[in-house]
């Protein structure tokens, strides 16, 4: 049986994209009756979640880049703090995979690349590396030769990397659960609860980051003819100056901030919602979220930058507009307002092509395929 290692020290200490990718991926591999171990972090605080039926978790020891940048000289350096944290995370790591004798070891940020070289060199285990952003620093390219793929979350993440490291690149799409994220009835009395009536609803999703333009979703909203109310679920540095924003731009009373949501939850916001919608003007490789909304038969309107057009069609499953521009936005918002046909067809063509494109059946056999690969088996 081939032995898949899933390398990252994130996985079993926080939650968030790379994280639920490495999650899932364990979990699916194993219903396949791959044998898969993830190594990670160890944690003080109880595991993020758990493990699925078959899957084997080794934590190890680090020292946490939070203490490092306590050392004056490293207190912003956040790139250097990121490294120092992999290498030690890799020094115990190291003898875990060596002690598996893992046919593949799939990794998932250049900060592992080090330790990926130790584990080709001393096991001659296959080095797969998975990019969900760019995370890239100084000296990594010459740690590239021990890994045999290179994949990214997107086309827009691959032509990054490609640009990066001078390697072929193929794409592997983050995996959507197609039957938790699905569509369902809307509820009703927690619309009523926060909008007091029939005003429609646009959602925002996401970690609250200010170069995910949150604040031109605000924008745009106070430039609509119509009540609607801007519900924002998630939480970050970005809280305060959105909640300032909503008075000083008079939304206040038509502005939801939710803050963190249980992942568990969101199907039934994202159902509760007309339109869902995404502002990113930066390191976005792929839109996650964009991708749960179609998968819940909701229509998108995101602007055109990073993965997101892989994400949302123009003018099928959603619109596209440009970053940093509320009014067109706010446009794009006046068009489906006024329209629930177009978005009703559009949310069911956003389901159709999230299922066939990243529902978790489809990516896995895509990841067996380059495992096979690797090994020489195909």
């Amino acid at each position: 049986m081939t032995r898949i290692a899933l390398v990252n020290l994130t996985t079993t200490t926080k939650i968030g994209g790379v994280e639920t990718f490495v999650w899932e991926l364990a979990g699916h591999l194993a219903r396949r009756d791959v044998s898969v171990t993830v190594v990670g972090g160890a944690s003080k605080s109880p595991p993020t979640r758990e493990a699925t039926s078959g899957v084997r978790v080794e934590t190890v020891p680090y020292l946490d880049r939070v203490r490092i940048r306590r050392v004056p000289v490293l207190g912003r350096q956040y790139g250097p703090t990121k490294l120092l944290e992999r290498l030690s995370f890799a020094l115990c790591a190291g003898a875990v995979i060596e002690r598996g004798a893992f046919d593949i070891v799939h990794i998932h940020k250049p900060f592992d690349f080090p330790l990926a070289t130790w584990i080709r060199r001393r096991t001659g285990a296959r080095i797969i590396y998975s990019s969900h952003g760019r995370d890239f620093f100084p000296g990594d390219r010459r740690f590239t030769s021990a890994v045999q793929t290179f994949t990214a979350c997107s086309a827009y993440n691959a032509a990054e990397v490609r640009a990066r490291y001078g390697r072929e690149v193929e794409v592997i799409y983050n995996g959507i659960d197609t039957e938790q994220f699905s569509p369902r009835p809307p509820d009703r009395g927690w619309r009523q609860r926060l909008t007091g009536g029939g005003a429609p609803v646009i959602l925002w999703v996401g970690r609250l980051e200010r170069w995910k333009g949150t604040v031109d979703a605000l924008r745009a909203l106070a430039l609509l003819d119509c009540p609607a109310h801007l519900v924002i679920v998630g939480d970050g540095p970005e809280m305060s100056r959105l909640r300032d924003a909503t008075h000083s731009l008079g939304i206040a009373g038509r502005v939801h901030l939710l803050g963190a949501c249980d992942h568990a939850r969101l199907p039934d916001i994202y159902a509760s919602a007309d339109i869902v919608i995404g502002t990113s003007f930066a390191n976005e490789t792929f839109g996650m979220a964009l991708a749960e909304a179609l998968a819940c038969a909701r229509p998108v309107i995101a602007t055109r930058f990073g993965g997101f057009p892989e994400v949302v069609r123009d003018d099928e499953s959603g619109l596209l507009v440009p970053p940093r521009d509320p009014h067109a936005l706010a446009a794009a918002l006046r068009i489906l307002l006024h329209d629930p046909t177009r978005r009703r067809a559009m949310g069911e063509r956003g389901r159709a092509y999230t299922v066939a494109r990243f529902a978790w059946p489809v990516v896995t056999d895509h990841v067996l395929r380059l495992y096979r690969e690797a090994l020489g088996e195909d």
